[in-house]
């Protein structure tokens, strides 16, 4: 299983939790985030990543453009879409992609997958809590013990996202078994800071 980290936002920080074995590390091109990563730094966050650790960008509803300009310059990352992409859209940039999920009823995860059978992943998250919220990083969990049986069944690899920490991953992944889960807020000790011993603590939880 692998651990991605979402919601960088500084060079320093990513150089302190450099030598944890996480995976994968998430920025958020979404300006509505307490995350937004603006373009023009993404460059630099980027280069302060091991080569070991894949760069992920998060998008919500963004103009073609703004990701074609990001994507020429970093054909290395892997897309995430949070938003109401559809998979024509979602494919248009040649790059593996996962798409989000907001899990709300039975059936969600299957329909996405069915919807998007190219996609590197499904990423189920909870719902935001308002129609005005970021996606994601609100540090709340949907309920995992709903989707058990769905998760089971699919046949693209799954991620999970929502409510995560150190306290309660071990039980999210012996429910769901994942490929992978994506941690924001339960490791932070800010929006877009990153707690060293937070990742350690949740990393170890799952070990």
């Amino acid at each position: 299983m692998q651990v991605k980290v979402c919601g960088f936002t500084d060079e320093k920080n990513i150089s302190s939790v450099a030598s944890l074995p996480i995976d994968a590390a998430g920025f958020v091109l979404f300006r509505k985030s307490s995350r937004y990563v603006p373009s023009d730094r993404l460059d630099s966050l980027i280069r302060t990543l091991p080569d070991r650790v894949t760069p992920v960008l998060l998008f919500v509803n963004p103009d073609p453009d703004e990701v074609f300009a990001v994507t020429r310059r970093h054909p290395e990352v892997l897309l995430q879409f949070h938003g109401d992409e559809t998979p024509e859209f979602c494919r248009a940039f040649g790059l593996p992609y996962m798409k989000a999920v907001h899990f709300e009823k039975p059936g969600d995860l299957l329909r996405a997958e069915a919807r998007y059978p190219d996609a590197a992943a499904i990423l189920a998250d909870c719902p935001a809590p308002d129609s005005g919220a970021a996606p994601g990083g609100n540090g709340t969990a949907f309920d995992w013990e709903l989707a058990r049986s769905e998760a089971a069944s699919l046949t693209l690899p799954l991620v999970l996202a929502g409510g995560l920490n150190a306290e309660n991953a071990a039980a999210a992944y012996s429910l769901l078994h994942p490929a992978a889960l994506d941690v924001s807020s339960g490791v932070e000790d800010s929006p877009g800071i990153k707690s060293r011993q937070k990742i350690h603590d949740f990393l170890g939880a799952l070990r």
